[in-house]
């Protein structure tokens, strides 16, 4: 039986394994795809402590490596559930066979919600971005647009506009979704945005170069010069292992923790994109840390 099984690689539940093992524990990391999650995807990571510039996936490979000095991990591998047994262990049930526990760290991420949009997917890393904290500085003193009406929409496009980048808004409505005070920052920046608008492709040699965008009243399509599309449509939390437990998720999905990262299940926790808030890195990492470092004082 394992003290935790680490259900995630990505940067919380590899920082999660490194810190179990180096307290003693017995640990287990399990993904169902390879080390690294969601930031292997990064091109460049310019804001994680100790690296000036680093690409996403030689940052989780070193990550990974560390954490294999610490605990098990267990790539390629699908969590089908989680069961509580009768002595208050946990088994987890994988397609490749069951493993036992005393706790259980969730760090599931999450998935960027992304268009149906042709040039998304070809332009992802070269110009297409979904995090304005992460890939902002490469368009300082360029044009971006961004993609959305809600909160996410709006705080990434007064991010970018106070760091320097010329960037609008495309908005499928009339009217954003948004705080009303992040309308009104908006306005007082003068951010431009193209009401009833929907993206309609990307286009470019090696790097965006345009985009193409339709008002949805008038059908009007208009050709933008960008040198960069950032999406804000929101996040898909990986939450079904969660849910299926019974572990409560506040209204937009996302795992609901305390300070420690404990769920309200008192043997499981969450870390990471997971659990919303900032969806960076660095915080994922420090939650991870935070929530085996709860742990092995509760098995003291």
């Amino acid at each position: 039986m394992y003290d935790v099984i680490i259900i995630g690689a990505g940067p919380a539940g590899l920082t999660a394994g490194i810190y179990a093992g180096r307290a003693g524990l017995d640990a287990l990391i399990i993904d169902q795809g390879q080390s690294g999650g969601t930031a292997n995807t990064a091109p460049l990571v310019e804001n994680y402590p100790g690296f000036d510039k680093i690409p996403g996936d030689e940052l989780m490979k070193n990550v990974s490596q560390q954490a294999g000095l610490y605990c098990d991990i267990e790539e390629l591998t699908i969590v089908q559930e989680i069961v509580k047994s009768s002595d208050n262990s946990y088994e987890v049930v994988t397609h490749k066979g069951s493993f036992t526990s005393k706790y259980v760290i969730l760090a599931t991420g999450c998935e960027h919600r992304t268009l149906d949009v042709p040039g998304v997917a070809e332009f992802t890393g070269r110009g297409v971005s979904y995090c304005a904290v992460c890939d902002g500085n490469f368009f300082v003193d360029r044009e971006v647009i961004i993609v959305g009406g809600g909160n996410s929409a709006a705080t990434e496009a007064l991010y970018l506009n106070r760091i320097g980048v010329k960037c609008s808004i495309v908005h499928r409505r009339d009217k954003l979704r948004c705080d009303v005070k992040l309308q009104e920052d908006l306005e007082k920046n003068n951010v431009p945005i193209y009401w009833d608008s929907e993206l309609k492709e990307i286009r470019g040699e090696m790097m965006v170069e345009e985009a193409v965008i339709i008002n949805k009243k008038t059908g009007k399509e208009t050709t933008l010069k960008v040198n960069g599309v950032f999406i804000a449509v929101g996040n898909i939390p990986n939450n079904k292992l969660a849910l299926d437990y019974g572990i409560k998720c506040n209204e937009y999905g996302y795992i609901i923790t305390d300070e420690n990262m404990k769920t309200s299940d008192d043997n499981i926790y969450a870390v990471g994109d997971v659990t919303g808030g900032i969806k960076q890195i660095v915080v994922a990492a420090g939650q991870g840390a935070i929530a085996s470092d709860s742990i092995q004082y509760l098995l003291i």
